[in-house]
């Protein structure tokens, strides 16, 4: 009867929590390590501004000191964010702006708390792709 009484009382909070409004429970904090690869040719490197959305999260900025998105180069971002789950999705918001505005993306490699996904693209980026239409990156 213990049990039953608990049972009834766990789903009676929920359901007032969703009536109110009030999440019921929140995601862990995991640690997100995201790796950015430029081609490796000539003018490969942008300085244009880069964010990434993860399995539709919230947009990331993906922004180092020093120059970033150099040809050749790997940069590496770290994140803390609510867990995500399992990487399924990640989409490219690129404005296509600066002195060197276009970019060759070799591929985006996201390593977190459920393993790693590679995004490889082996593309030039030469027009904008902007949050409300980003570029979409399926995992290899």
């Amino acid at each position: 009867m213990r049990n039953s009484a608990r049972a009834i009382v766990g789903i009676s909070a929920a359901a007032l929590a969703t009536v109110m409004g009030m999440a019921t429970a929140q995601a862990a904090p995991a640690q997100y390590n995201i790796e950015v690869r430029t081609c490796n040719v000539e003018d490969a490197g942008t300085d244009a501004r880069v964010e990434v959305r993860l399995n539709g999260s919230s947009w990331i900025n993906l922004d180092n000191p020093g120059d970033d998105r150099e040809r050749g180069r790997t940069d590496t971002y770290n994140f803390t964010l609510s867990d995500l789950g399992p990487i399924t999705s990640l989409a490219i918001a690129f404005d296509n702006k600066g002195d060197s505005s276009h970019w060759c993306l070799e591929e985006v490699v996201v390593r977190g708390p459920h393993g790693v996904t590679i995004h490889p693209l082996h593309n030039w980026l030469r027009r904008a792709y902007t949050k409300a239409s980003p570029l979409t990156l399926p995992a290899a």
